[in-house]
């Protein structure tokens, strides 16, 4: 083989290398000269896989993430692969006013309602799956004090799960009032009757619990709604159905006479 040729070949070879990044985009493609004893040049191209793209995302779910596990992205909540795609999440459609959904639970009697679990994780994520780096148990409980209170007392739940123990809660509050057939309001529209509304953002810890008056007005419906947003130990943010930060609580309806206060036997969910 002549250098001319073999020179050729090197520059056959760098074309071949510009078509395969061109049509990659993201392949990292190499030429390579080598020098024989002769003095000859010989042009050749290798290519190398890109490396996996790895993306952290804070999400909320009604369930946790199994660890040392890979879950594929088909098994994140809708609103977590939005956020994998870049895209902005839908915000629901609900009765309660900014997106407030009961978060389904129990009542063991006729004054408590508890939520079901929710977790807020943050996951490392790539084109496999998600694996946890961060979980929170996240709940509330409502607890209406009966007899002719017109007070409830909401408490708030949140401990690690998995990963680091570090932490921080904050809460926002707001009182509602179910309107049959129509649009909830909230309890700003009630203040006559000695609801208290809106409170927050403060900070909040495990069983801590604070208390408000919802009015003393008879036969009108009332449901407290909690936001709590976790900020994970690396100072992310979890992000809710809504596509914005924290998980929307909607309390259970509570009924109110003159002489007696307790939960509703059903109750509105915010859907």
């Amino acid at each position: 083989m002549s250098r001319s040729h073999v020179r050729s070949t090197a520059v056959a070879a760098s074309a071949v290398v510009a078509a395969v990044a061109g049509v990659t985009g993201a392949v990292p493609v190499h030429a390579h000269t080598t020098q024989y004893s002769d003095g000859k040049d010989v042009g050749y191209f290798a290519y190398q896989p890109l490396a996996k793209q790895n993306r952290m995302v804070g999400f909320l779910s009604d369930r946790p993430l199994p660890e040392n596990v890979v879950t594929p992205v088909s098994g994140l909540p809708s609103s977590a692969r939005e956020l994998l795609a870049g895209r902005s999440a839908v915000t629901p459609q609900t009765d309660t006013p900014r997106g407030y959904k009961l978060r389904k639970g129990n009542t063991p009697t006729n004054y408590i309602y508890k939520s079901a679990d929710v977790y807020a994780i943050e996951a490392d994520c790539d084109s496999d799956g998600c694996r946890p780096v961060q979980q929170v148990k996240l709940a509330i409980k409502e607890y209406v004090r009966g007899r002719t209170s017109k007070n409830w007392e909401i408490t708030f739940y949140a401990s690690r799960y998995s990963g680091p123990s570090h932490f921080h809660m904050e809460y926002y509050y707001e009182c509602g009032v179910n309107i049959p057939n129509a649009k909830d309001k909230t309890c700003s529209t009630w203040k006559h009757d000695g609801a208290q509304g809106h409170a927050g953002p403060a900070t909040a810890v495990n069983k801590q619990y604070i208390v408000k008056n919802f009015g003393k007005t008879p036969v009108v419906t009332k449901f407290p709604m909690i936001n709590l947003l976790v900020t994970f130990n690396d100072g992310s943010e979890a992000i809710g159905d809504d596509g914005k930060p924290g998980e929307k609580f909607r309390g259970w309806d509570v009924c109110v006479t003159k002489t007696t206060t307790k939960l509703c036997h059903s109750t509105g969910d915010g859907s």
